[in-house]
């Protein structure tokens, strides 16, 4: 038996016991543990259904808490430490492979969704969607379209920067930069079943992020870019991601100037994930691009 069928078993031997006095209330949270309970067997679990069981019964035992005994307290405190453990080692194993930004400024015009199509069909594992030019009502709906995209085809979903977005959307991830709003202000807004990403342009930052609570660090520019206004960005280079990666157990994502020429020497660096822009949405083929892309990545670091 794992630890976490074990704190879990503990947890309802302990509310079958009459003299806890379990209420209705206890009651529906003893259903809902014993469902939630088989969730963790599954790996890797459906990320959507997962996040959200898990965020209902995180939110169930804070109510539960307040209403139990010191007994039973001690149970939920275990219970609610391995379910938050689960949730982040799942949503960090998600951040993986080829990761692109669909944002309006790089889609040569063309439809977001569209194009997110495409570069799903081209075997991306992580798709952010950026947009600092349309209207809120724009950005929700577009959130909207291209998270059911993602859920579909299991494809990691990221919102940037808006956290009422994510939130509405429930999106799994939530991107910040460092200007933006700070991890643990987002992490407040977020359901507790989310994550939170952070952009850093070297070890100062990304440091700072992991002390924060950030889920996963985006570093770069890693070599000169203008893609998304980082033309500015001195470039850190693969030697000082690699000494990030090796300092971090967080998911380390590249980013900046990365494309078929030098992906496998950002490979090399131990990096969990790539992200690429311009070399795909802004391509003639962006599904074609995104299979390349993917199939240098996969033939291994």
């Amino acid at each position: 038996m794992t630890q976490y069928e074990s704190v879990f078993s503990s947890l309802l031997d302990a509310l079958d016991k009459p003299d806890n006095g379990v209420d209705e209330y206890m009651l529906r949270l003893k259903a809902d543990i014993s469902e939630f309970s088989k969730s963790f067997l599954l790996d890797p679990p459906k990320m959507r259904a997962f996040l959200e069981s898990a965020e209902s019964v995180l939110l169930r035992l804070e109510t539960a808490r307040s209403l139990s005994n010191q007994t039973l307290t001690g149970f939920i405190n275990a219970v609610e430490s391995e379910i938050n453990i689960r949730v982040r080692a799942v949503l960090r194993e998600s951040i993986n492979g080829i990761y692109t930004i669909i944002d309006p400024e790089a889609v040569n015009n063309r439809s977001l969704v569209e194009v997110t199509k495409l570069v799903i069909s081209g075997g991306i594992s992580v798709i952010q969607y950026r947009d600092k030019v349309n209207d809120r009502s724009i950005f929700l709906e577009n959130a909207q379209a291209i998270q059911e995209l993602c859920d579909d085809a299991e494809v990691t979903f990221v919102v940037n920067d808006a956290a009422d977005i994510a939130n509405l959307v429930s999106a799994p991830f939530l991107h910040v930069g460092q200007s933006d709003l700070p991890v643990k202000s987002a992490s407040k807004l977020l359901g507790p079943a989310r994550g939170i990403g952070r952009s850093n342009n070297g070890p100062i930052e990304a440091s700072e992020s992991e002390y924060s609570g950030a889920d996963y660090l985006a570093v770069g520019a890693v070599y000169a870019t203008s893609t998304m206004g980082k033309s500015s960005r001195i470039p850190v280079g693969p030697k000082v991601v690699k000494k990030l990666v090796q300092d971090t157990e967080l998911p380390v994502v590249a980013i900046g100037g990365i494309g078929a020429e030098n992906l496998h020497e950002v490979r090399h660096t131990g990096v969990r994930s790539v992200c690429i822009v311009s070399a795909i949405t802004m391509a003639e083929s962006p599904e074609q691009s995104a299979r390349s892309l993917v199939d240098i990545w996969n033939s291994g670091a």
